[in-house]
Parts: structure tokens; C-alpha cells; sequence
């Protein structure tokens, strides 16, 4: 019941701790240390390229594995694309997208806290969802839950759609996860940008 209930509300309780420790840092960025006390703007700079190419990947990555699964949810099993590397691929994108953002912070309590936030929230709601769709589907799932990872990929499995195959796609749904990356980009550039001129 417990699993079902921060499964609902993680998203929402989710990027409210985002924007309540990076409002906290940049109110008061004397409360958490950067990475190094005397951090250069060339380590910042490396910092912010690796970020900013993080946050961008993980957020096509994101896209990419919504336009196979919106539409489909528990309904179907999809195991081609980024669902044939890794069980959780929205998972997986949205963890690279936070450590994107965490470079971009460059503080390393900020970091940790918003790397345990992810883990509180999105453990238990893959824990949930994988039971649901043991649950759902007959033996082919299982097959695939035990030789598929599930959080990160391992691209050797990659297996690509045929040139023939149609995926159902719900237009408000791909929307929504375009906005979602847009959000991230310019959230990236906000706390970078603050960073790299407290550095100047």
C-alpha cells in the first residue's frame, strides 16, 4: 500500500525537493561546499559540458523509450528498442538526467541528497510496477524480467524494431515528456549559469 502511494506522488514530491535544495543552495550556496573549495572555471567549464551532455541524453533517451511504451503501459509487452537493453529505460535516462543536474550544482551534499531522493522514490515504484507486470503477463515476461537488467543497460542486448513495426503513440503523453526535458535544460542552465558566474 505504502509502495503504491509513493509510486502516485514521486513525481510531484520529487521535483518539489529539487527546487527546494537548489533554492536552498543558491539562497545560500556558503551551506553546501562545491566539490572544491577552490574549484577552477576550467573544472567548472568540464563540469558543465558533461552536465549539460547528460541532461540532453538522458532527455532524448527519455522520449525515445516513451515513444515505445505510451500507449502500451502493463497492456503490451515491449522488448525491442531501449526495452530490449534494460527493463526500466525511463528510469534509467531520468537517473542520468540527475546526475546531469548535479554536475551542475557542483556541490556534493546537494548531489548525494538528490541522488537518495531519486532512489527513495523511483526504487519502490520499479519494485511496483515490475510486480504488476509479472502479475500481467504469462511466462514471456518472466523470461524477459530474468535476462534483461533492470536499471542499466547492457548494449550488447540492443535488438532494433523491423522497418515494419507500428507503435501506438498518445500525442498528449509524448508532449508531456518533451516539456518535461525542455524544464530540465533550462533548469541546467539556470543553476549553471549561477555557478559559473559565482566563479568569475
Amino acid at each position: 500500500m505504502l509502495i503504491k502511494k509513493i509510486a502516485r506522488y514521486r513525481m510531484l514530491i520529487l521535483r518539489l525537493s529539487i527546487v527546494a535544495l537548489i533554492a536552498i543552495t543558491i539562497y545560500d550556496n556558503n551551506i553546501f561546499v562545491p566539490y572544491s573549495a577552490d574549484i577552477s572555471l576550467n573544472i567548472s567549464l568540464i563540469f558543465s559540458v558533461l552536465g549539460f551532455f547528460l541532461v540532453m541524453l538522458g532527455g532524448f533517451g527519455r522520449i525515445w523509450a516513451s515513444l515505445y511504451i505510451e500507449g502500451f503501459k502493463t497492456k503490451t509487452l515491449v522488448k525491442e528498442g531501449p526495452y530490449s537493453m534494460v527493463r526500466n529505460p525511463l528510469y534509467f535516462f531520468s537517473l542520468m538526467m540527475f546526475i546531469g543536474l548535479c554536475l551542475a550544482i557542483k556541490s556534493v551534499p546537494i548531489s548525494i541528497a538528490l541522488i537518495t531522493i531519486f532512489a527513495l522514490f523511483h526504487i519502490p515504484t520499479i519494485l511496483n510496477e515490475e510486480k504488476t507486470l509479472l502479475d500481467t503477463h504469462d511466462e514471456s515476461y518472466r523470461e524477459y524480467y530474468n535476462s534483461t537488467p533492470r536499471l542499466f543497460p547492457n548494449i550488447l542486448k540492443y535488438r532494433k524494431s523491423k522497418s515494419t513495426d507500428r507503435i501506438e503513440v498518445k500525442i498528449e503523453r509524448i508532449n508531456k515528456r518533451l516539456w518535461e526535458v525542455i524544464g530540465y535544460l533550462v533548469l541546467f542552465v539556470i543553476i549553471d549559469g549561477y555557478w559559473i558566474s559565482s566563479l568569475l
